[in-house]
């Protein structure tokens, strides 16, 4: 096999560093990282297949970035600003198409069934579908469908197959796979589909590159959840490097660096930072001072521990959608609007609770669920809502909704925190949201080991609710 000599050119947006990687083997190569502070791949120890969870930190690289405008920035690969313009208001409708690279053995071997299974994870996932495991998570307005039109222009099923024993195993060939089978990076999610050597999966690229695309081992691919499967193979792996793809880092990316939170680790602020991944499915963790985010997608956590992205990595994908994938997806018109406002204040168990939503904001449709992560353990607290914004302290806290405000029912957090409400338009005081009216929640809760004052209160959040 013959050496391939890459020449890399790293850009972060004006930056002149050029770096030269020299990779001498018959195996996918590594790309130089341009983080000396990332995090290596970590191996759970008690993976039967001895593989990481994700290869995104060997196998990403920076190559150049073509933007559309200055605002750029706000979501590149060194900083975040997460602003209310890229808040999910309408939806981003993304073409997939997917690469099975099959071995001669049989190995590889994935059905049209199965593929769409997989599809329909990732749009339970990233649209907080009710009734799905993804419920309890964000509404992102991203969502995913197979390819009906090739690059050409003709039909398509949106799924490639292709039998080759070095392109099943991932080995570096020339061509590589990725550039044999690549359909235009500006205008599909590429998914390849084969023995992801090392890995359940990685992204590996940079947007519009010959690399650009989505790699997940065959056999994590779909939901194949069962009483005998191990319980990270729910088609979450695609859902995390999907994350990747979409400009999102691991929630552990810098472990507890400190520093601005939109500037280092994994430059989102609604994530806490934590010093390593997590593993399997704990009821809660802390480090670095806070509550350890074990429901994010873009942790190491099993597959049915899973359920959320939060606003800031919606409004981060969003940004990166917008102006570094632009031609990337279909837009459809969005149905109401959310926003978050007002400031959570620490409480007895972490860096404080955050309130957020999931379902449509349809009265018709009747499916907005309001949630909330980081409250205290099996410590009871309410829903409110009213017409008004306000900023007052409030316990250990601050009230963030005013005028004449309406009660929920009383629930009670679970183990790590997290709280949940389906609200139903035909039973009062939710019967008082009319479409077109807009609200303000926010979740009052108990903190008996605070000193003084013993509650506290999430954020705020405003929610535009439509026929």
């Amino acid at each position: 096999m013959s050496f391939k000599a890459a020449l890399i050119t790293l850009s972060l947006l004006g930056s002149a560093d050029v770096a030269q990687a020299l990779q001498p083997t018959s195996t996918r190569p590594l790309p130089q990282s341009t983080n000396t502070g990332r995090l290596q791949s970590q191996v759970n120890p008690e993976d039967p297949y001895g593989r990481a969870r994700c290869g995104f930190d060997e196998k990403h690289v920076i190559v150049y970035e073509s933007t559309q405008g200055a605002q750029a920035s706000d979501c590149n690969w060194s900083s975040t600003n997460p602003d209310q313009v890229y808040a999910p208001t309408f939806i981003y409708s993304i073409p997939v198409v997917v690469h099975v690279i099959q071995h001669t053995n049989g190995d590889g071997a994935l059905s049209p069934a199965t593929i769409q299974d997989q599809i329909d994870v990732l749009n339970e996932d990233f649209r907080a579908a009710q009734g799905s495991p993804g419920a309890p998570g964000l509404y992102t307005m991203i969502q995913f469908h197979l390819a009906t039109v090739d690059p050409d222009g003709a039909p398509t099923t949106g799924i490639t197959y292709s039998t080759n024993d070095a392109w099943h195993n991932d080995e570096w060939t020339t061509p590589g796979y990725w550039e044999v089978l690549q359909w235009d990076p500006e205008r599909y999610l590429n998914i390849y589909t084969l023995n992801t050597v090392g890995y359940y999966g990685y992204y590996w690229g940079s947007p519009g590159s010959i690399e650009d695309g989505v790699y997940l081992w065959w056999r994590y691919v779909g939901n194949n959840s069962s009483p005998t499967a191990e319980n990270d193979n729910y088609g979450r792996t695609a859902t995390h490097e999907i994350g990747h793809y979409l400009g999102l880092h691991h929630t552990f990316e810098g472990g507890c660096s400190g520093g601005s939170c939109y500037g280092t680790g994994d430059l989102i602020c609604d994530t806490n930072p934590h010093s390593s991944a997590t593993w399997g499915c704990p009821s809660s963790e802390s480090s670095c001072g806070s509550q350890v985010p074990v429901r994010n997608y873009m942790n190491y956590t099993d597959d049915n521990c899973m359920w959320e992205f939060t606003e800031e990595q919606a409004r981060r994908m969003r940004c990166r959608i917008q102006w570094y994938r632009s031609n990337l997806a279909d837009t459809e018109p969005g149905c109401g609007f959310a926003g978050a406002y007002c400031k959570s204040a620490p409480n007895s168990v972490g860096t404080g609770a955050l309130i957020g939503h999931a379902g449509s904001f349809s009265v018709t449709t009747n499916d907005v669920e309001l949630n909330v992560s980081g409250a205290v353990p099996g410590q009871f607290g309410i829903f409110y809502f009213g017409p008004n914004q306000i900023s007052t302290p409030f316990g250990h806290g601050v009230r963030c909704v005013g005028g004449e405000t309406r009660r929920l029912p009383v629930l009670q957090a679970d183990f790590i925190g997290d709280a949940a409400l389906t609200l139903d338009f035909t039973t009062a005081p939710a019967s008082d949201i009319t479409a077109d009216s807009t609200w303000n929640f926010q979740f009052w809760y108990r903190d008996p080991a605070a000193a003084g004052a013993t509650f506290n209160l999430s954020n705020g959040l405003e929610l535009t609710f439509c026929p």
